[in-house]
């Protein structure tokens, strides 16, 4: 079971799971022929902003094996927390590569035997590794195996007909729900502490791939446009008290009060809704209206 599935069943329940209206990222994929051209042009800029995205958590996830090798269990988990930015951004295209997905960024639930299933592996193995157990040693194979498979989603990355507005906005849609529907349980980072850090780059990740869109959002309806941009900076500004400038790590998630709590959720459901209003004055078809 991919996580947008797994997102349905926690939303609906197993039994409502047939009645979910699901985005694109979790039905049939098209081929993107039903864009217009300036749908394509959008869908291909944000996919190489992502692109880029890729090069960069290369270049981290190489720091993160490095780290591990050294022993140094205080430099690989902040090795491991630097790293973590780029693919909480790129995950918002996950439809389009769940199986790479799953080798980057599952969590144990995902998997029949939890975390000490064969196939658990990449960032929340080896977060689990280093967090909750301190077992450097035990972390260098998965940080081996995680660099295999960023080096496979840059492939997948430059692969065009993966990807059209329809997934491009039922990704955005799927990212900004996940955040309010199930993320803010804190699970995304039960042993680093680090949830508000996903937060954070889930909704930078999901407004880079609607910003190629603005300009075609703006023409049909300025004010659908507006309330993205205003969407977007107010579930930021919920975060700000817990961010230092300059540093990566975010206040840990076991200290954010309920209330914190209760308001990023409400703005991510904003941001969400935004999202969704704007894939429907512009007639792309998300599953989402």
């Amino acid at each position: 079971m991919n996580r947008r599935d797994m997102l349905a069943l926690s939303i609906a329940g197993g039994a409502g799971m047939a009645a979910v209206v699901r985005p694109a990222s979790a039905r049939a994929r098209r081929s993107g022929a039903d864009d217009s051209p300036e749908q394509q042009a959008a869908v291909a800029g944000g996919v190489a902003y992502f692109s880029r995205q890729c090069d960069a958590q290369a270049k981290l996830c190489k720091q993160l094996e490095a780290a591990i090798r050294s022993g140094d269990l205080a430099a690989a988990r902040q090795a491991y927390i630097v790293a973590r930015p780029p693919y909480e951004e790129i995950e918002t295209l996950a439809y389009a590569f769940e199986e790479v997905d799953a080798d980057i960024d599952a969590r144990p639930y995902a998997f029949d035997a939890g975390e000490t299933d064969e196939n658990f592996r990449g960032f929340h193995k080896i977060e689990a590794l280093l967090f909750g157990y301190g077992d450097v040693e035990a972390a260098l194979p998965y940080a081996v195996r995680l660099n295999q498979s960023i080096g496979e989603l840059k492939t997948q990355l430059g692969e065009r007909d993966r990807f059209d507005a329809a997934g491009q906005f039922g990704g955005m849609y799927a990212l900004t729900n996940e955040v309010a529907a199930k993320k803010i349980s804190s699970e995304e980072e039960a042993w680093s502490d680090q949830t508000l850090l996903i937060f954070k780059h889930n909704w930078i990740g999901a407004y880079s791939q609607y910003q190629p869109f603005d300009a075609l959002v703006v023409r049909a309806n300025p004010a659908a446009a507006r309330k993205v941009h205003e969407a977007q900076a107010m579930a930021q500004e919920t975060l700000k008290p817990y961010f230092r400038s300059g540093v990566v790590a975010a206040t840990p998630y076991t200290k954010v009060p309920m209330a914190d709590r209760r308001r990023m959720a409400d703005a991510s459901n904003r941001f969400r809704d935004a999202l969704g209003n704007a894939s429907v004055v512009i007639g792309v078809d998300a599953g989402i209206s």
